[in-house]
């Protein structure tokens, strides 16, 4: 925080406590000095920087939280990779764990918010290369990178990249291809309510419609 003064109360804003941990939201400090972000990458949970017990806890917890503090709200909350992507990059492809292991995290992940009746949306895309090429077209950067490059980086330097040998786009490709059939699995061993959309047209109303006409379904339950 010395370091940073100037930045003292936008650090504090996105700050919160989690038992002995400070949690700071540091992507969205606002700052021209890109060293604060590269600083601040060092002291992630992801990419393997903690030990599996922290990882573990500190997201069961927030989860705890999160589910203890929306209890009384008359909300909904929708969260993006949240649960899949997220921890599925992280336990396979950065801490090795089996799948077992991966199936058996998200099953008690879910269970401390099910108190909150969650649903799972999953938009799936049969033809993946396709899908990360076009998305590749759309983020492009002139000053943080293409997104496309960030993504083969961040596949080639996992454990899991290196000992497979991932290299370049088709690299990244069996990355994704694996990601999904496991995420596909988890899925069919959850207790929650859940919807598959195939999305290959990328008709966002007729996906729309389909999500809503599912919650309708099941708030007629």
């Amino acid at each position: 925080m010395v370091k940073y003064a100037s930045l003292q109360n936008e650090i504090a804003h996105h700050t919160i406590f989690e038992g002995e941990m400070a949690i700071v939201a540091y992507t969205q400090v606002a700052t021209d000095n890109r060293g604060f972000y590269k600083e601040m990458a060092a002291f992630e949970v992801y990419d393997g920087r903690v030990l599996d017990n922290v990882f573990f806890e500190l997201h069961y917890d927030r989860w705890r939280s999160f589910a203890h503090a929306s209890a009384e709200k008359a909300e909904r909350t929708i969260f993006e990779c949240a649960f899949l992507q997220n921890h599925v990059n992280e336990l396979l492809f950065w801490r090795n764990a089996d799948e077992t292991a991966i199936i058996s995290h998200h099953i008690k992940l879910l269970e401390t918010v099910k108190q909150l009746s969650p649903v799972l949306i999953y938009l799936s895309q049969t033809d993946i290369r396709e899908t990360i090429q076009r998305i590749a077209r759309e983020r492009v950067s002139e000053d943080n990178g293409n997104w496309i490059d960030h993504c083969i980086e961040y596949c080639e330097n996992s454990p899991f990249g290196k000992k497979r040998g991932i290299k370049g786009f088709d690299g990244a490709m069996v990355f994704f291809a694996i990601r999904k059939q496991l995420e596909m699995k988890i899925l069919a061993q959850l207790s929650v309510p859940h919807i598959i959309i195939k999305n290959n047209d990328y008709d966002r109303n007729h996906a729309w419609a389909q999500i809503e006409n599912y919650l309708l379904q099941l708030e007629a339950l």
